[in-house]
């Protein structure tokens, strides 16, 4: 089984900033969705949310109000996930905040199957919607994220597959996107952009 995951945070440092919004999605062996998990997350104390996120993202303070707190949040994506492959098309950055609960086995780039599949293109999921003619109505909201990255999942599977591509646990590292996060048990490709 897959899980599709996403986060919105406050910020792009998963040691300074946090989580506010979480979304799942539990695929079967044939990528149909089979189960969902999708939260707001409260503000720790003293955290205020950038003007930058709120325009990003659409959440407002007020949103997160009656979020959950980031560690019980967490905890029960954890549990969501279980052993599953995880999937995330950015994954060095998902990872790198799931990484306070949990060290996947397994999980697959989104992105970097994208590099890989075409070097020469931009590896954004805004890009990869365009290029595989899915809709996302609600960019950077982490539901309609995860139901986009699904999506491009299936395309990219299918082409990796069918070219003999190896994706599980790949990373692409470049100089357009360095990776800021690198589990123990990624296998780290370096692409000039």
């Amino acid at each position: 089984m897959y899980i599709v995951f996403d986060f919105e945070t406050t910020g792009l440092d998963y040691k300074t900033e946090q989580v506010i919004e979480i979304a799942g999605a539990k695929l079967d062996e044939n990528l149909n969705p089979i189960g969902t998990y999708n939260t707001m997350v409260a503000l720790n104390e003293g955290r205020t949310l950038p003007q930058f996120i709120r325009q990003l993202t659409g959440i407002s303070a007020e949103d997160l109000k009656d979020g959950k707190p980031e560690d019980v949040a967490m905890q029960e994506l954890k549990e969501f996930i279980g052993d599953d492959i995880v999937i995330a098309q950015f994954a060095s950055f998902d990872l790198s905040y799931l990484s306070k609960v949990l060290l996947p086995e397994r999980f697959i780039c989104t992105r970097s199957m994208a590099r890989m599949l075409r070097p020469t293109e931009y590896a954004s999921l805004k890009n990869l919607i365009k290029i595989y003619g899915i809709d996302n109505l609600d960019p950077h909201r982490a539901y309609a994220d995860v139901e986009a990255t699904i999506e491009v999942f299936k395309a990219q599977k299918k082409e990796c597959d069918e070219q003999g591509i190896e994706y599980m646990n790949v990373l692409i590292d470049s100089n357009e996107r360095p990776l800021s996060y690198v589990p123990d048990n990624a296998i780290v490709k370096y692409m000039e952009v």
